[in-house]
């Protein structure tokens, strides 16, 4: 989607700030200011008394300190506005660091335009640089998502580190440039996917040395971040919208709670890689450290990988389902895997009154029914046997064991849509219900349930953060830049399939909890799938 205004200024328009061949800067010789529009003839003059280069004269431009992304084939760059601005412009002074002997001016005027309207529809103006020989012209476009820049001297591989600089702008707030490191990240998505996700960590040093944090725009004090690609997720919602909702559950001081997200526009080597979702990712000791301060020296962390060897080098062990268990992190001087062993004893326990006994003196059971009940409502296919965290966290009376919830694409329907009513099998949360272990658990079920529902987990709710979603994907005109850059059929994000999903699978959460938890079944056992050993009565 292309915008010349230059058209306008061939049809009479008078010249707004002089002619351009009397240019002079008006800020340090080592960053020239693009000047703003001139008239037409005075454009022509350049271009008749110079030679056009054949590589651009200039590849770098911030907007009062923040970083444009720039990407070299289309030879184009963004600058971000934010989504708020309406007709207005907000102030704009764009200028070239470190070049010298180079001018710089606007050909096309944007301020005949609408900012809204330049930001949403993704308007291209042209900008000229020229020197006493050569001119160049450049693309600019405004977007409204935040701008997140890598420059490296190779390209980034999978999970080993490469050092970077980064570049994170945001509109209002103070942009960021800092030494890093930075690989891809992910595991079936960088097999089956050409758009890959991207983990960075700042340092102090240029070779990545030295892990350091720093204030970074929308996340805050940080030393890393990830940035999510959703290329399993055509729309770019759900992994969004599952970690926002269980930001709205989860206390802000708690272990594993909430994760701050935004929506980017991600910039690697100057090419332009499409629209992320960044996050700050756990950060293992930190979390620790809220159950104690002592944790971080007598816990434990795994992760239940599904039946996938990952190549990080973590130990694993594998539970009866031959399911695996990444280790990591453990206290120094853990032999073996010792925090993890009782957790799967007790998943392999046979006898129904020593899984009770044992699971009410291991198990966090709000912890236990909070996760599940969250991948439950949520539709997620790949976080019970899969992608799910384990915490064992060592008290006074022995280890505890709390689950905390990675990895949320696989959510709302993506790979089963036609079954927002199916209750997806949770072999451990599953038994506890149907055992009711210690006369409790349905009870804290319902409670617990009820509280999801007024924290977030209402159609009211999902409904306005989708819009909100749909707003930023598409106002900011990323979505379509992003449907071109990985050639995408759907060129405008709408959310109508993931609503109607979410408000049937609510509906039926409310049932399914009902009947687990009604008056009615107090005091029976309930059948569930793969454990014969239950009372065989009606629901």
């Amino acid at each position: 989607m292309k915008r010349f205004a230059r058209l306008r200024l061939l049809l009479g328009m008078a010249a707004l700030a002089g002619a351009a061949a009397a240019v002079v800067l008006t800020a340090s010789p080592y960053a020239p200011v693009v000047e703003p529009c001139g008239d037409i003839e005075a454009i022509w003059a350049i271009e008749d008394a110079r030679e056009e280069s054949d590589t651009p004269l200039v590849t770098a431009l911030e907007n009062q300190g923040q970083a444009l992304g720039y990407d070299a084939d289309s030879n184009t760059f963004y600058c971000t506005l934010g989504l708020d601005n309406g007709e207005a412009w907000p102030q704009i002074r764009l200028t070239a660091p470190g070049v010298k002997g180079v001018s710089l001016c606007f050909v096309d005027d944007y301020t005949y335009d609408w900012c809204a309207d330049a930001v949403s529809n993704g308007y291209e103006y042209q900008i000229m640089a020229y020197t006493d020989e050569a001119f160049s012209y450049a693309n600019l476009v405004f977007t409204g998502l935040p701008i997140v820049s890598l420059t490296m001297q190779e390209p980034l591989k999978p999970h080993e580190d490469i050092p970077v600089h980064a570049a994170i702008s945001a509109a209002g707030e103070e942009g960021l440039h800092t030494y890093a490191r930075a690989h891809e990240r992910g595991d079936t998505s960088l097999r089956r996917r050409p758009k890959h996700g991207i983990k960075v960590e700042f340092t102090r040093y240029a070779d990545g040395t030295r892990k350091t944090e720093r204030e970074m725009p929308v996340l805050g004090r940080t030393d890393e971040f990830i940035l999510m690609a959703c290329s399993m997720d055509k729309l770019m919602i759900r992994d969004k919208l599952s970690w926002d909702l269980w930001n709205g559950i989860a206390e802000e001081d708690e272990a594993f709670g909430p994760r701050r997200t935004a929506y980017c526009e991600v910039f690697a080597d100057n090419e332009y890689l499409g629209v992320y979702v960044m996050m700050k990712p756990y950060d293992y000791v930190q979390e620790l450290e809220k159950l104690g301060a002592d944790a971080p020296a007598a816990d434990a962390l795994y992760r239940l990988a599904g039946g996938t060897v990952h190549e990080f080098d973590r130990p694993l062990i594998q539970d009866h389902r031959a399911f695996y268990y990444e280790q990591h992190y453990v206290p120094a001087g853990e032999s073996g895997h010792a925090s993890i062993e009782p957790y799967l004893a007790l998943l392999a326990e046979e006898d129904d009154a020593v899984f009770s006994e044992k699971a009410l003196e291991l198990l966090d059971l709000d912890s236990v029914i909070r996760y599940a009940l969250f991948v439950q409502a949520c539709g997620m296919t790949d976080n019970e046997h899969n992608n799910l965290y384990i915490v064992a966290h060592r008290t006074q009376s022995g280890r505890r064991y709390l689950f905390a919830p990675w990895d949320l694409d696989v959510s709302w329907g993506l790979n089963d849509e036609e079954n927002a009513e199916v209750w997806y099998e949770f072999p451990l949360f599953d038994r506890l219900v149907a055992l009711d272990c210690g006369g409790v658990v349905r009870d804290r079920l319902r409670a617990i349930w009820q509280q999801m529902r007024e924290n977030g987990f209402t159609g009211e709710n999902v409904a306005a953060l989708l819009d909100g979603y749909n707003a930023a994907l598409n106002d900011s005109g990323a979505f379509y830049r992003d449907a071109v850059r990985w050639n995408r059929s759907n060129s405008y994000a709408e959310n109508y399939n993931i609503y109607a999903y979410a408000s049937a699978r609510l509906e039926m959460m409310d049932r399914r909890i009902e009947e687990m938890t009604g008056e009615a079944l107090r005091g029976r056992r309930l059948r569930v799938q793969g454990y014969t050993t239950f009372d065989e009565g009606p629901l």
